[in-house]
């Protein structure tokens, strides 16, 4: 059974690698990744086994996570590290990795928008 969890968890993560998603090579405000997630922009901050996600407008302009939900899905040492995503005290969605993660780590997060609609932003 669990092995299946695990064939389920790659799928997912495969399919948001493989979303339309595309990924900005600029740094954010806040001196993270920025990634396009229409119609948001998601920049991805991580330090040590903490991460944030920054949401902003179209036009760019900062907005807090309260409403969204989110998960993040990184290849970290040849898995993939499932992370969910809330709400947090710095106005971004923020989550907590099992361990460690690298400043450039690769995969994709999945934002839920307060109108329940869901985007990808792609981090490569």
């Amino acid at each position: 059974m669990r092995h299946k969890g695990n064939v389920v968890r790659f799928a997912l993560l495969m399919a948001l690698i493989a979303s339309p998603a595309a990924a900005h090579s600029s740094k954010g405000p806040h001196g993270g990744r920025l990634a396009e997630a229409k119609p948001y922009h998601a920049e991805l901050i991580t330090k040590g086994d903490s991460i944030e996600i920054f949401i902003s407008d179209a036009d760019e302009r900062p907005m807090n996570a309260a409403g969204f939900k989110g998960i993040a899905i990184f290849q970290v040492g040849g898995k993939a590290e499932r992370i969910e995503l809330r709400p947090g005290e710095s106005g971004a969605l923020a989550g907590k990795a099992p361990s460690p993660l690298p400043q450039t780590v690769k995969g994709a997060v999945q934002l839920t928008g307060p109108d329940g609609k869901t985007t990808n932003a792609r981090f490569d």
